[in-house]
């Protein structure tokens, strides 16, 4: 999936879960608070803050993770 296709509004499945995995690194790993995301992308702040939780239960149930210098 192209870096526009995770932007962009939709709830297909696999864009969502691409959207909460990006939402959750970038709060946990970036420290970009849950609002400055809401500002980013095509989400309220509620939907933000449940894309984090969404996207921590992804990475853990999944094995993701992101690796330094890939």
């Amino acid at each position: 999936m192209s870096p526009e296709g995770v932007i962009e509004p939709g709830k297909v499945r696999r864009r969502v879960e691409a959207r909460s995995l990006l939402c959750y690194w970038a709060n946990t790993e970036l420290g970009i608070g849950q609002a400055e995301l809401s500002h980013r992308l095509p989400l309220n702040q509620p939907a933000v803050s449940n894309a984090v939780r969404r996207g921590a239960r992804l990475a853990r149930e999944r094995g993701y993770r992101i690796e330094p210098g890939k």
